[in-house]
């Protein structure tokens, strides 16, 4: 199908408004449409007027493909429509339940400013109005109205897939708050020294020996109570994360780990080691013959699982007792027990490639990105190289400077306290 319309001729009607004239043709007759709307400038206007002329070529190729779907009213409607997409997103499995989760939250955001309004009825402004509410008056943060944003465009893309909606709003010009970048509230070395010091103090229970998994290995909360012992390999000193406990709506469920990446292979320093193959006799005596190879390392010997909110929680407990504060000056959670590892492997010269494989992560660049300038002692170490270079000097003297000429200078070189003085020379 080529297009319909010709390109628009454009009018200024005065007060910010212009008018946009298209010319198409309907059997043998020339027939003329007009759009009004409010511009800037004239270079704004023409913008406008290219968005409407592909506008209304939409309208016309869905026309020629049979119209658009007509859902009913209580359909169409936002909260209606975005908990639609999202349980055909979850049933469908193309998201995890803890993914349907979060999109739910952000469309109860979204229903705060456009409970009641129709799909097609959203407009650019509208979708702004929105963001500046969440932000100013709801007191959200970024990332999150930026989560909000994602979903609605997502939603919207969808509708004008199906057929429901013409056209979607989001233009270039209806961009998402943007997101800052939170530094990694990691522990210093002194921090992780003392919550080592802490645990040796204890004894072996679930909530330290997942502490030290996370300090060591690098594992999120939901890949340690994940973990069984059968993806424990004492004979090879590796941990194997392959598993991954999830919960949402107040229910918690295996899952795979959060992505093909996270499927990785760790070694186990020798203490864990010696901690877990303790762990490991105690279980297997109390299992019997039942076996421990589908039991969970972080759990009972009736095969439950331990839940990640349990493991944050006891967690939190136990860093406010002993005041751990990471390198942002916040509270240290479970989830910064990574951060605190990767930190300390690029600090101590680790390759950044290992250190992804290791963290799971994809790409190189993001281990890059978010860990290598967060450890201070690597910032300090960083300080003094460069003050150790910026010291040196060639071990030569430097010759003694030649006296002036007297015939070539009036007055003298130098005053009576010994300092340099400036000169005429003739």
């Amino acid at each position: 199908m080529g297009r319909k319309y010709s390109n628009p001729a454009l009018r200024e009607r005065g007060d910010g408004r212009w008018q946009a004239r298209f010319y198409y043709k309907e059997g043998d007759n020339w027939k003329e449409l007009s759009r009004s709307f409010k511009a800037t400038s004239k270079r704004a206007a023409r913008k406008r007027a290219a968005e409407i002329a592909e506008e209304l070529e939409e309208e016309a190729r869905r026309a020629e493909l049979g119209g658009v779907i007509e859902l009913d009213e209580d359909e169409m409607l936002v909260e209606n429509f975005l908990e639609r997409f999202i349980s055909n997103l979850e049933g469908s499995g193309q998201i995890e339940h803890t993914t349907a989760a979060g999109y739910r939250a952000s469309a109860q955001h979204a229903c705060r400013y456009l409970l009641g309004t129709r799909m097609d009825e959203i407009t650019a402004e509208m979708i702004l109005d929105m963001q500046d509410g969440l932000l100013n008056v709801d007191g959200l943060c970024a990332d999150s109205v930026a989560k909000d944003h994602r979903l609605l465009k997502q939603a919207m893309s969808y509708a004008v897939e199906i057929g429901a909606v013409a056209r979607s709003p989001f233009t270039k010009s209806v961009r998402a708050p943007k997101r800052r970048r939170r530094e990694p509230n990691a522990l210093d070395d002194a921090g992780r020294r003392r919550l080592l010091g802490a645990l040796d103090d204890m004894a072996d229970t679930e909530l330290t020996l997942a502490v030290r998994l996370a300090l060591s290995c690098g594992m999120r909360r939901e890949e340690v109570c994940g973990l069984r012992w059968r993806d424990v390999d004492l004979e090879n000193d590796l941990v194997m994360v392959r598993n991954a406990i999830a919960e949402a709506n107040g229910k918690t469920y295996e899952k795979a780990p959060k992505s093909e990446t996270s499927r990785r292979d760790i070694p186990l320093e020798p203490d864990l080691k010696r901690r877990l193959a303790e762990r490991l006799a105690r279980v297997a005596m109390a299992a019997g013959d039942t076996g421990t190879a589908g039991l969970f390392v972080i759990g009972n010997t009736n095969g439950r699982w331990c839940t990640p909110s349990t493991v944050g929680k006891e967690f939190t407990s136990l860093a406010k007792q002993l005041d751990l504060v990471g390198t942002q000056g916040r509270r240290v959670t479970f989830h910064d027990l990574r951060h605190t590892y990767a930190t300390y492997l690029i600090a101590r010269g680790v390759d950044v490639k290992t250190v992804a494989s290791l963290m799971g992560h994809a790409d190189a660049t993001v281990t890059l990105n978010v860990y290598a300038s967060a450890d201070p002692t690597a910032r300090r170490q960083a300080a003094e190289v460069v003050a150790r270079a910026m010291s040196e000097r060639d071990s030569t003297e430097a010759p003694d400077p030649v006296p002036p000429t007297p015939s070539a200078s009036r007055g003298r070189t130098v005053a009576r306290d010994g300092r340099p003085r400036l000169v005429l020379v003739s």
